[in-house]
């Protein structure tokens, strides 16, 4: 299920159902406001390793001037239904062979786990060291932030051979005290990806369509270094 604008509990059947129930019986509408979802906390319903911290857009870079679509026509591969496709793993300093591009931060000293350039970004660059894509500090830590000053993690399970259900396990893990170093940190040792699926729908005719998924994604593994207080709490 999910909660329309007014608040109302609706049937929700896609794949990403599970964030979607979480929230509806906790009475969140869904936004995309950058503030916490519930009494100050940020829910993140999560059933694999791999958990989706943010989805940010690109402001800057080859992305942030012409868009998502001409930004997929060039970097994005075909597939067999006139689709094409931006994906693929891509973390900091290692090229990715798929798509000829490298995570990149400009502005920040891993060593010393400070920003020197507050103008700095998370960049995707090309062989030739072109700015395909980037994401400017200031929104990103905007986002990070206010958004996940404190933030819940809530495993799932699925069950979708007859109509799709969800059940919610203990423990809740549970971050407390973050800071926009402690991101990048983590995206510079490669423990935040990048981790997109933008994709062109029919591509090659004049009435094409567009979806953008930029996400930013950690294991479960490595989010205690997210934040200064982490417990799995019982319920």
């Amino acid at each position: 299920m999910r909660l329309n604008k007014l608040g109302e509990m609706i049937p929700y059947k896609a794949r990403n159902g599970g964030g979607y129930t979480l929230e509806a019986l906790l009475g969140i509408i869904p936004n995309s406001r950058s503030e916490p979802d519930f009494m100050g906390w940020e829910m993140k319903a999560y059933s694999s390793d791999r958990i989706t911290l943010m989805t940010p857009e690109p402001d800057g870079g080859m992305y942030g001037e012409n868009g998502v679509k001409a930004f997929v026509r060039q970097y994005g591969k075909p597939t067999g239904d006139d689709t094409l496709y931006f994906t693929g793993t891509h973390r900091a300093d290692c090229r990715n062979d798929k798509t000829g591009l490298t995570l990149s931060i400009r502005g920040f000293n891993p060593t010393k786990k400070i920003i020197e350039d507050v103008e700095g970004a998370v960049e995707l660059l090309t062989d030739t060291g072109h700015c395909a894509a980037a994401w400017s500090f200031g929104d990103l830590m905007v986002g990070w932030n206010k958004k996940h000053a404190q933030a819940a993690y809530v495993s799932y399970e699925s069950e979708k051979e007859l109509e799709p259900a969800y059940r919610y396990s203990s423990p809740v893990l549970m971050g407390e005290g973050t800071d926009f170093s402690r991101y990048l940190a983590a995206v510079s040792a490669g423990q935040v990806i990048f981790d997109p699926g933008s994709k062109v729908m029919n591509a090659s005719t004049e009435k094409s369509t567009v979806k953008a998924r930029s996400q930013f994604r950690i294991s479960v593994k490595n989010l205690a270094g997210l934040y200064a207080k982490f417990e799995a709490v019982a319920f």
